[in-house]
């Protein structure tokens, strides 16, 4: 029997209130793909990028290390930021970057939120939690 299993882990911690740093993993048997990525909180923006290829399929798939500095200076905040990294990224690149970004991204304001909660829960342990998070907006 032929199978195939793809996982994609992304963790995110805040060094400073003013970034979030993700780092996002990409692994199934053929691949093995991470960034490390920070991130402007108060508009998105990338501000540093990171990529390692632990495995890859063919001796071009490196060069695309590099093209991940376009992704420097992109908001994660702007309307259709998904379709230009994966044109800018994955296209010229890493389609497997791409998607890695993509999801840090998707994780962003989760990430906020969470740690939103921890902090108010620090300031008030008795915090109506669920209607914290009706009211919580990024």
């Amino acid at each position: 029997m032929i199978s195939f299993n793809r996982s994609q882990i992304i963790g995110a911690e805040f060094p400073d209130s003013e970034i979030i740093r993700f780092n996002g993993i990409q692994e199934d048997h053929i691949y093995g793909m991470e960034i490390n990525m920070e991130v402007r909180i108060k508009d998105g923006e990338i501000l540093k990028i990171e990529g390692n290829m632990k495995r890859y399929t063919t001796p071009v798939c490196p060069n695309a290390i590099p093209i991940l500095q376009t992704a420097v200076g992109k908001s994660l905040r702007d309307e259709g930021w998904e379709s230009k990294i994966m044109k800018e990224i994955g296209r010229k690149g890493c389609e497997h970057f791409a998607e890695i970004i993509i999801e840090c991204g998707h994780c962003f304001d989760p990430a906020l939120r969470s740690r939103d909660l921890s902090l108010a829960l620090e300031k008030d342990p008795a915090l109506d939690q669920e209607q914290y998070l009706k009211n919580w907006s990024a």
